[in-house]
């Protein structure tokens, strides 16, 4: 009698361990729509941003708080376009291999030749 006992709970033992699988398998399902979900949340957020990035650039006023947050988005711009252009000033070419270095360089970093 002991061992049917012990063999019933063996039983509901392996059977409650395997709802639990179920379970965590059907939260994982559940866990990647989610991800998915959120991922598309993401992407349409930045194409919305893009978008009015770009009719901001062609003049259309959409209130003070966007217009702030454009104005920073020029200032980004204009930097960014004034380092490019000092970066270029600032590299140059190696006469040997073609490889684009610092001006600072005596030797290439990949031939090793004099610049």
């Amino acid at each position: 009698m002991e061992m049917s006992k012990l063999m019933g709970k063996c039983g509901a033992g392996i059977a409650s361990a395997w709802n639990g699988m179920k379970r965590t398998a059907g939260n994982t399902k559940q866990d990647g729509k989610i991800a998915d979900a959120e991922s598309e949340i993401a992407r349409m957020t930045r194409e919305i941003g893009n978008l009015t990035v770009l009719k901001l650039d062609e003049g259309l006023d959409l209130g003070e708080e966007v217009q702030e947050r454009y104005d920073a988005i020029r200032a980004a711009r204009e930097m960014i376009a004034a380092a490019e252009a000092d970066k270029k000033h600032t590299r140059v070419t190696c006469p040997h291999c073609g490889h684009r270095t610092s001006a600072k360089m005596r030797f290439c970093g990949v031939c090793g030749k004099e610049l």
